[in-house]
Formats: structure tokens, C-alpha cells, sequence
């Protein structure tokens, strides 16, 4: 449970702290405690990320502000005493920082590295929208060594072409990808996220009229890319149309046609869109609504109906456009930019990991790997795929008996200027959930072996990843605050709070009207699903059978046959079966009656009075109010000790000039 409580713990300090984030001199002094200055700037920083961002704390109330100043100075004075006694050399913090560090230094360097600038890479995709043409030479990813290599001499020899031939002429004449017969390869419009991944990293590394000069494998073959446009991303437009329909029998189109021209006219002339649109348009579902048909954007539509929707400014009208059911008038009435870094980066987190993650980790694993000269003992791996029972799995505590304590001694692997024995591997397959429940087959084994390989390497780059990135040094040192905060807490608060039946009487006596129980009854209950099996029952109810015994034998009520069907006491408001039986008088019995999830019959046992609970039954809930309670006022009586210890003066007049300064990064 402390564990877990811990974990919390830690997850909660980064968001109570942001120590060292005020460039010293350039905020006013907040306040001080003991001898360390708190500056305006680190309360601000603190508040914003554990208020929910820095646009909230600028609306947030003197009170709150005045009431998270007293949290954190709290949470300081607990560290500076955790520090003051040493806490920090004891050597089961020590185990358990290090613990932290190199999986924390792991994650972290995962998101500096990876994830974080591909996610601003898609971002800076997303604001711009590029137009490409391609051909297409198919191969499957499973193709045959020999398929594959003809597929990209026909692509080369394609690229060979491209400084003779124009490239519509090349698309209709080799592209394997049908729609080349008509758009000559022509993609139209698109932004991030609409093509498969190498194919957008190829068109965002050219430059308007550039081409492939190597041909890009996705899984659909080899592609030769040109980008003809790029431009910013408009986002989506928003429109709304006038739409004349043709007769099923198309032999009115040119009479709709002139129609159609009729109201483009009249709308031109001064007659206001929407209402020509609820007089004249035929499509029923945005008639109503002045023509309103929604926002559109590029790469959702045919590419004619696009280019007219993209070039067409806001407020103004299009011609009838002809479409195979009838003619159309658009108007362009408004935009839609694509939103802000802040206000996509959830999605774009979320599309990262499904559409590239895996496949850079894999890329960014690999260049580690080199770094880091990883290096396997061939030997010793292919001896230990070998060398387990195979119809056993890591979560049998035996699976690995079959390793003598020398040959767990072997080198397996060498990272840096690290090794890793197979006894090693065998630590890293206990810890790892996610080879809890595979058989230790060669194949799995081997796949073990890689993934620890993965993580060693990840392990040795993040060790230095202070030198990379400055800002861990900070965040690890918030994590070694969380440590110390919980460690001191435990000694001074919870080991200090004493629970014993005497103080628990006490308290109860002071609270007693806190513990109620309300009215209550206590029924028992026959039930089946249908109405057949109740009514057998009430038959034998009626012949003098006892009430226990019939639901013992026929109540179908999970977990409640050995119970003789018996509720025990509940809330007369509990359900419907509990409100029924409130109003029935002591030993009565119900005929059958349906209710929403089948039928029943009750017997109503006893009743009960809203009252205050007796000691015993109130003990359970007494021991954790008592223990809340007990805690707050030890919680009191130390931080006045340490106030006096370490003196606090704050300058609380300043807190109504929090947020007025431009926001920090990160907040």
C-alpha cells in the first residue's frame, strides 16, 4: 500500500514544484524560508502546473493563490528537514533514487529525443499542405528477392526518363496505380497524416518541382515522387450550397441548368443566399439551414469540387457547377484554421503513436545500438534459447532452475563499457510483465534476449543524458524531493499517529452524528429471470413450505442461494426491492411482481429506524476518519515546529501580481 501510495506521491510532486525556474535577480522575492529566497516567478511556475495551466492560475481568486502558497511552503519546510537530518545519504534512498533515475532518465530521453520533435514535425507538417504527383511500380512487401530487384530497376529506369519525358506522359505509360489513366498521377492536395509515412517524408523533403531521384518502397512498391505546390494549410472552409436537382429521367438538365443560372443571377443581384437557399434548393436536409452543408477539408473531396471550394474567397458565390445529380451554387462563408500547437498535441500524440512509433523507436534503437558497439556473446545466446523447458513460462518462479550458478555467470551481451551476464537476463525476464505468460520457446527466448538489449542500450544513453538535456538534472531533483517528502512524512506523521480503541471511543463519542445508518430493512428475496420458476415457488410458499428453504432451492439471484435468499439490512432507498418491503409490515410475503430485471418475491424480516451507529459498528469508518484527523493536527504541530526551525516571511501583497508577466515554456 505504501508503495502505491508513493508512486502517487511521485506523480503529484512535479506538479507542487518547479524549483530553480526564476532566473535569480529577475523576480520579485515572494517570500523566504529558512535562508532559501521564493520567488515570485517559481510560485507562478508551481501554481500554473498543479492548477491546470497557466490561463486558469490567471483567473484564479487571492484566496486560492494564498491557499496554494501555504502548500508549498509546507512541502519546502518537510524537504529542507529531510535534508537537514541527512535523509538523502541513507542508502535505501540512495537504491531506490538510482532505481528511478535510470528509468525515469529512459522515459525522459524517449520523449526528448523521439517523441517530443516528432510531434512538432507533425505539427510543422500539418501547417502546410503540399500538392504531389507519383508513379507507381507495384511489389509487395513479401515479394521474392528477384521481383523486388526488377521493381526497382523499372523505377529507375522511369527516373532515367524524367529529364526527356514529361512526367504526365511517364505516369500514363508506367504507372501501375489505375488512377494514372486519368489524373496522370496527380494527387491532388494533402497534409500530414494522409499518406503512408515514407511516402510523406519523401514529399517534405522536396522542394516545389523536385522529384525522387531513388525510387520510395512503401507497401504498395516503388514509388517516383514530384512536388508541384506547396502552400499553407487554409485548415477547412466552411460552405453552404443551392442545389437543383435532375429528373431521374435526366431530360430536364438543360431546363435545371438555366434554373440554376436563374438563381445564381437573383443571389448576384442582391437576393440574400439563405433565404434563396430555403426558397430554391432541393436538398431538404440544409434548405433550412441557409444552404449549410458544413466544413470541408483538403484531401476529402473530389479534386475539381476541392479546387473550387480553395480558390473561392470567404463571402463569395461559385457558378453552377454541374454534378451527375444537378447543378450546384456554393458560397464560401468562413474558415477553419488547423488550431494551435497546445490545442493539437494531444491528437497529434495520439496519431504519433499509432502511425510512426514504432517503426522510429525500431530506427532510433538501431542507431543506439551502433553508438553503443552492442555486442552478443553468439555462443552463450544460441546456448540459451536452448535451455529451458519449453512448455513453462516466466511466471512459474522455477522456470529458470535449469541454469546452473556458473553458466549464469556468462556474459551475454556488452553495451558500452558495460556487460550483462545471463543471470542478468534472467533478473530483466522476472521483472518484465510482458513475458509473464510466453512460453519459453527458442523463438520467444530470443526475442526476450533482443528486448533486454533494447532496454540496455536505452539504459546507457540515458546515463548520460544530463549532458544532453540540462533540464533532467532539475526534474531528478524533484523526484529525489518526492522521495525525502514521503520518507519524512512517514516518520514524523504516520509511525507518530497512534490508533487504539480508547482514542477511537473518544473520537466517536465527539462524531457520533457523522455515523448514521438511515432506515433500514432486511428482506428476503426468491428471483428468477422469467415469471414460471416464482410461481412454482409461491405455490409451495402457499402450501406452508418455509420461505428460506423455497428460495434456498429456487432464488436465482447470484450469491444468494446460501444466503436462503436473505438481504440483510439495507437502506429503505437502496432499489426497488428495498423501497417495496419499507412499506410492507414485519413477516409479510409478496405474491410474485415483475420489475426491470425479472421477477421476485420478498419477505420482509425486520426493520430498522434511523439511528446513530454504535461503536462497533461504526469502527471501520472511525479508524480512517480518526487516522485523517489524528495525521492533520500531527501534520500542524510539526510544521510549527519547523517554522520555527526554519523562519518563513511572505509577502502575500505580491500574489495579486502573479501571472501578469508572460507565461514560461512548458506551462
Amino acid at each position: 500500500m505504501q508503495k502505491y501510495y508513493f508512486l502517487a506521491l511521485l506523480l503529484l510532486v512535479p506538479a507542487l514544484m518547479f524549483i530553480g525556474c526564476a532566473a535569480s535577480g529577475s523576480s520579485p522575492i515572494l517570500g523566504t524560508i529558512g535562508d532559501e529566497p521564493l520567488t515570485l516567478e517559481e510560485f507562478e511556475d508551481s501554481y500554473a502546473k498543479h492548477n491546470g495551466g497557466w490561463e486558469k492560475a490567471t483567473a484564479s481568486s487571492l484566496e486560492d493563490r494564498e491557499r496554494f502558497l501555504d502548500l508549498l511552503v509546507k512541502f519546502k519546510l518537510k524537504v529542507m528537514e529531510a535534508r537537514d537530518r541527512g535523509l538523502l545519504a541513507d542508502t535505501s534512498i540512495q537504491n531506490e533514487l538510482e532505481g528511478y533515475r535510470v528509468s525515469v532518465a529512459t522515459s525522459y530521453t524517449l520523449e526528448k529525443e523521439l517523441i517530443k520533435p516528432w510531434v512538432e514535425e507533425m505539427y510543422n507538417r500539418l501547417r502546410e499542405e503540399i500538392r504531389a504527383r507519383h508513379i507507381l511500380i507495384r511489389v509487395g512487401e513479401d515479394a521474392a528477392p528477384a521481383d523486388t530487384l526488377e521493381a526497382y530497376n523499372k523505377a529507375m529506369k522511369v527516373i532515367g526518363l524524367m529529364t526527356k519525358i514529361s512526367f504526365d506522359t511517364l505516369a500514363v505509360t508506367y504507372s501501375e496505380d489505375q488512377s494514372a489513366s486519368f489524373n496522370k498521377g496527380d494527387l491532388g492536395f494533402f497534409s500530414m497524416g494522409r499518406m503512408v509515412s515514407e511516402f510523406e517524408d519523401a514529399c517534405y523533403s522536396l522542394k516545389v518541382g523536385e522529384y525522387t531521384h531513388e525510387p520510395v518502397r512503401t507497401q504498395y512498391g516503388y514509388h517516383i515522387i514530384q512536388v508541384t505546390a506547396r502552400e499553407p494549410n487554409k485548415g477547412a472552409v466552411r460552405v453552404s450550397h443551392i442545389l437543383c436537382r435532375f429528373a431521374p429521367s435526366l431530360e430536364d438538365t438543360v431546363a435545371v441548368r438555366d434554373s440554376a443560372w436563374a438563381i445564381y443571377n437573383l443571389v448576384r443581384g442582391g437576393l440574400d443566399f439563405a433565404k434563396a437557399a430555403s426558397q430554391y434548393s432541393q436538398d431538404p436536409g440544409s434548405s433550412q439551414n441557409g444552404g449549410e452543408i458544413g466544413y470541408f477539408e483538403r484531401g476529402r473531396l473530389q479534386p475539381n469540387i476541392e479546387e473550387l471550394f480553395f480558390r473561392t474567397p470567404v463571402d463569395s458565390i461559385t457558378e453552377p457547377f454541374q454534378a451527375p445529380y444537378g447543378y450546384h451554387i456554393f458560397k464560401i462563408t468562413g474558415t477553419r484554421g488547423i488550431g494551435t500547437f497546445r490545442e493539437l498535441e494531444n491528437n497529434l500524440r495520439q496519431q504519433y503513436q499509432q502511425m510512426r512509433y514504432q517503426s522510429d523507436y525500431q530506427d532510433y534503437v538501431h542507431e543506439l545500438k551502433k553508438r553503443y558497439q552492442l555486442n552478443f556473446d553468439v555462443e552463450v545466446f544460441h546456448w540459451l534459447t536452448m535451455s529451458f523447458d519449453s512448455t513453462m513460462t516466466p511466471a512459474r518462479e522455477t522456470w529458470h532452475d535449469t541454469l546452473t550458478s556458473a553458466t549464469k555467470q556468462r556474459i551475454l551481451l556488452s553495451c558500452g563499457d558495460r556487460s550483462y551476464t545471463v543471470q542478468d537476463f534472467v533478473q530483466h525476464v522476472s521483472a518484465t510483465a510482458e513475458f509473464n505468460t510466453m512460453l519459453l520457446t527458442p523463438t520467444n527466448v530470443e526475442y526476450m534476449v533482443e528486448r533486454m538489449s533494447e532496454a540496455k542500450v536505452l539504459e546507457e544513453h540515458a546515463r548520460k543524458v544530463h549532458e544532453r538535456h540540462p533540464a533532467f538534472v532539475e526534474l531528478m531533483r524533484e523526484y529525489q524531493n518526492g522521495i525525502l517528502l514521503y520518507r519524512i512524512e512517514q516518520d514524523e506523521i504516520w509511525k507518530k499517529v497512534v490508533v487504539n480503541d480508547s482514542l477511537l471511543s473518544i473520537y466517536h463519542t465527539e462524531n457520533k452524528e457523522k455515523y448514521r445508518w438511515p432506515d433500514r430493512v432486511n428482506f428476503a428475496e426468491i428471483y428468477s429471470p422469467t415469471d414460471s420458476i416464482v410461481k412454482v415457488a409461491h405455490d409451495e410458499l402457499q402450501a406452508g413450505k418455509d420461505f428460506g428453504e423455497v428460495a434456498e432451492q429456487y432464488t436465482m439471484r447470484q450469491g444468494y442461494k446460501e444466503k436462503k435468499g436473505e438481504w440483510g439490512f439495507q437502506a429503505n432507498s437502496l432499489n426497488e426491492l428495498s423501497r417495496y418491503a419499507a412499506i410492507l409490515t414485519v413477516d409479510s410475503v409478496t405474491s410474485p411482481f415483475e420489475h426491470p430485471s425479472g421477477w421476485s418475491i420478498i419477505k420482509v424480516l425486520a426493520k430498522d429506524s434511523s439511528r446513530v451507529k454504535s461503536f462497533e459498528e461504526a469502527k471501520p469508518e472511525l479508524i480512517s476518519a480518526f487516522q485523517e484527523y489524528a495525521s492533520k493536527i500531527r501534520e500542524q504541530e510539526w510544521v510549527s515546529v519547523l517554522r520555527t526551525k526554519f523562519p518563513v516571511v511572505t509577502n502575500k501583497e505580491l500574489l495579486s501580481r502573479a501571472f501578469t508577466r508572460k507565461q514560461s515554456a512548458g506551462n
